[in-house]
């Protein structure tokens, strides 16, 4: 995988009726391929970041934001991709988003993932995916391999067993891609299944043993795994947990903001350097003008994902702190 060196404006390419670049965004250096996690960690270094742009275009409904007015679908998401690319290491579409609205919808994802690739970001596909046998070939050669929709990493439902996730995880041996394993989610009923004790401790918890096994064969000169977990930030007790059986993952975090997370709660999944972990921010950052009388989508959004950036590294120092103190 090489990250090629753009300016804003070729970037926009494909775009439909993009703004003028107003972030000038850094240009990036090619770099030669290399482990998933690797790569991960070298992105998050170069920008002092763990910011994961969650591009999740709610539907056009009673009650939910939908596009804002004067935007079409591709429009407002890659212009959102471009503001907020200075502060961030990764985007990652939630595919229900995009398929709720038909070809319209999946073309706009294919725009996000192709801009955030010029961006130098890495890309996630959100798609929660596992099924049996050939279902899973499926899908993960959708996912990561090289057709249309294909990301540089995907995450996964590993609830049906070991052998809906081992397609994907062929796809991390074969080449410089990432599997995030759903291990502890975010959502408010998750420990109605995920808490129940399997015999002798939570279901989750033999997930992320098992994450931690399937990661060992991928650890890269980071010490991360390109095989991943997904625990949110909405349960910071389970996070420090499940740093503690997968030590080697990469964690990526959802619920800051919008579900309830704050930036201390995220940072639980950090190992004890500060490395391993990035969060995601979705509703809370592409309707953050709509907590602003006046503000303007894109600009708010950018905001936005700067201050999450300088909010989680002063959590991370924080925890760091606190940590020397009882040590000392």
């Amino acid at each position: 995988m090489f990250f090629p060196v753009v300016d804003s404006k070729d970037a926009r390419d494909g775009c439909e009726n993009a703004t003028p670049d107003m972030t000038s965004p850094p240009r990036y250096a090619i770099i030669a391929a290399m482990n998933f996690a690797d790569r991960l960690a070298h992105a998050s270094r170069e920008k002092n970041s763990v910011v994961v742009l969650g591009i999740d275009p709610q539907l056009d409904a009673a009650g939910a934001p939908g596009i804002p007015p004067g935007y079409t679908l591709a429009r407002f998401c890659c212009e959102i991709v471009e503001a907020c690319a200075r502060s961030a290491v990764a985007v990652k579409p939630q595919l229900a988003f995009y398929e709720a609205r038909g070809l319209e919808g999946m073309r706009a994802f294919c725009e996000v993932v192709k801009l955030a690739r010029k961006l130098g970001l890495i890309t996630i596909a959100d798609a929660k995916r596992g099924d049996m046998g050939n279902t899973s070939v499926a899908y993960a050669e959708a996912f990561l391999g090289d057709g249309d929709f294909n990301c540089d990493a995907v995450t996964v439902n590993p609830y049906q067993g070991s052998d809906t996730v081992m397609p994907f995880i062929a796809k991390v041996k074969s080449g410089d891609r990432g599997v995030f394993v759903l291990v502890r989610t975010s959502n408010p009923s998750s420990g109605e299944f995920q808490d129940l004790n399997a015999p002798n401790r939570p279901i989750w918890e033999s997930v992320a043993s098992r994450v931690n096994e399937w990661g060992s064969d991928f650890i890269g000169a980071s010490g991360l795994s390109s095989v991943g977990a997904v625990v949110g930030a909405t349960y910071p007790v389970q996070a420090r947990r499940a740093r503690e059986l997968m030590p080697a993952a990469t964690i990526l975090v959802p619920g800051y903001g919008t579900q309830g997370g704050t930036a201390a709660d995220a940072v639980a999944s950090a190992r004890a350097d500060g490395s391993g972990f990035i969060v995601n921010a979705s509703r809370s950052l592409l309707y953050a003008y709509q907590k602003k009388a006046g503000a303007k989508p894109i600009e708010a959004a950018a905001e936005y994902a700067e201050s999450m950036r300088q909010e989680l590294n002063n959590a991370l120092a924080a925890r760091r702190t606190g940590a020397l103190s009882h040590t000392a």
